[in-house]
């Protein structure tokens, strides 16, 4: 099935439907931060649930969580075939702690025709994907961390953290230390969290914020 090219390419890809981002730095406006899963009756159908407290509108089936979507489209966020396939591999549950892949972008609706039939032209709910970031790769390991994502730049000693599941909007000092999935194998964790997400836990009665962090997301480019 391909999209019926009617308009620019601009037109096509644009029509987004409302998205509500609560977020700021790493997110465009329109844009949210999500994961990807697939249905667990073995329907292989697709979902993209927002990280809380961020949602996007759409009509969900009794018992989604999240939005669901005929395509996840990685075509304008500049990564390879194989890191395409790496991320689809990885779609998970639901469950917020057990994910391996993060998105960044936003609905849009897509008008497509079936070439081969002549079938006329339908219009499919997509995610358009503007960033990829994936967990690193670590073998046969079930995924288990935190519920609470933190977006940070810099470095572990001198951070600057956004924290996504407590709507904020403008980052904090942070220090960072590595624990959990972060540490397996004996890994000490990266030094450099330079456009990472984080899951983890943090005392925010404190600053610079102390972020015991376990697990991180790497953003994936070409």
């Amino acid at each position: 099935m391909t999209k019926h090219k009617t308009g620019t390419r601009e037109e096509r890809l644009a029509a987004p439907l409302r998205a509500i981002a609560t977020t700021a730095g790493p997110v465009p406006a329109g844009d949210v931060v999500a994961t990807v899963y697939k249905d667990s009756s073995g329907s292989a159908a697709l979902y993209v649930e927002p990280l809380p407290p961020q949602s996007l509108t759409c009509v969900k089936p009794v018992g989604a969580v999240g939005c669901p979507v005929a395509r996840v489209w990685y075509g304008l966020a500049n990564i390879t075939s194989q890191q395409q396939a790496d991320a689809e591999w990885f779609y998970r549950s639901a469950d917020l702690d057990r994910n391996w892949v993060l998105v960044v972008g936003h609905l849009a609706t897509v008008t497509v025709r079936d070439h081969r039939t002549g079938d006329d032209p339908i219009e499919q709910t997509w995610f358009m994907v503007n960033k990829l970031y994936l967990t690193p790769f670590r073998g046969r390991v079930i995924e288990r961390h935190s519920t609470q994502f933190f977006y940070a730049t810099g470095t572990t000693s001198n951070a600057q953290v956004l924290a996504i599941s407590r709507g904020e909007q403008s980052p904090r000092a942070a220090h960072i230390t590595w624990t959990g999935m972060a540490t397996y194998g004996g890994s000490s964790g990266p030094s450099s969290v330079e456009d990472l997400f984080v899951t983890g836990e943090a005392d925010f009665t404190r600053s610079p914020l102390p972020v015991s962090a376990d697990e991180y997301f790497v953003r994936q480019t070409s």
